[in-house]
């Protein structure tokens, strides 16, 4: 999100595809720095795209503990408590849903599950190596030890959601979920995990694409609504960008939100550039 946002304005050079750029990609540039700054409160059970950004980065910290021990409670349900020095953290991750630390006492399964069992063997005492996002998607991969010696967990966070064990070359140790999808592509014991599906980030639509979409937007629609299909960032970013310019809410063939007092005179320009821009949607004759 940061590189697209830098680049941006090579991307779209005319003044009137930087405006709309404002709209839909501002946050991107503050995303990172949010992200950085933010103490995670866990308020929601499902993470979007958004919430993988902000946890990806909130749980660099991590990097460098070992792992001291592995627990479950549940069949898609598990807790690995990281340590270093006197420092102790416990890692939950719910397949399909979340992943975060937690202080909080969970109820542990008194005998540990085949998959709890088969990491405990290849994770324990390994060191947090790296964890991160791949592509945009809502999949993250926690490398555990180094070279050779490294194993990966695999969290996904979409659909029916998945966890699974990897060695060094992303080769299928364990699977909470095996399945197939489409013809070929199979996610089973000593399958190969294709990192190149997951999703990635397209740089932002051609203009003529925003501009046809919001055209066939249902009358009534609020922008958020229209635009969030050709956008990968998420509805979190898209309210953002919209609030700072006091578009949140507008809806397709109705008037623009009256701007709020303390809205900068630049972003109330702007606001008047963007809404002269996009008359003829808002306003369809």
């Amino acid at each position: 999100f940061h590189n697209l946002a830098k680049s941006r304005s090579s991307y779209l050079p005319n003044f009137r595809n930087k405006l709309c750029v404002e709209i839909l990609a501002s946050l991107i540039l503050e995303c990172r720095e949010v992200a950085v700054k933010r103490k995670f409160t866990m308020t929601k059970t499902r993470f979007n795209t958004y919430d993988v950004v902000c946890s990806v980065t909130e749980l660099q910290r991590l990097v460098g503990m070992r792992v001291n021990q592995i627990y479950d409670i549940d069949n898609k349900t598990y807790l690995i408590r990281l340590v270093r020095n006197e420092e102790k953290v416990v890692l939950l991750l719910e397949s399909g849903n979340r992943f975060h630390t937690t202080a909080f006492e969970w109820p542990k399964n008194v005998a540990p599950s085949g998959f709890t069992m088969k990491m405990r063997k290849h994770l324990k005492n390994k060191r947090l190596e790296s964890l991160r996002q791949l592509g945009v998607d809502r999949i993250v991969d926690f490398q555990f030890g180094s070279g050779e010696a490294a194993y990966h967990i695999i969290l996904e966070l979409y659909d029916r959601g998945n966890i699974l064990l990897t060695d060094c070359e992303l080769k299928i140790l364990n699977i909470l979920r095996p399945h197939v999808e489409g013809e070929e592509l199979r996610f089973a014991v000593r399958e190969k995990y294709p990192e190149d599906r997951a999703k990635q980030d397209r740089g932002p639509p051609p203009m003529e694409k925003v501009r046809e979409t919001i055209a066939k937007a249902n009358p009534g629609d609020t922008l958020r609504t229209a635009l969030n299909p050709i956008l990968e960032y998420g509805a979190s970013v898209i309210d953002h960008a919209l609030t700072k310019y006091g578009l949140f809410g507008c809806r397709i063939g109705g008037e623009l939100n009256p701007v709020p007092p303390e809205v900068s005179k630049k972003v109330k320009k702007k606001q008047k550039a963007i809404a002269k821009e996009f008359a003829k949607v808002f306003n369809p004759e």
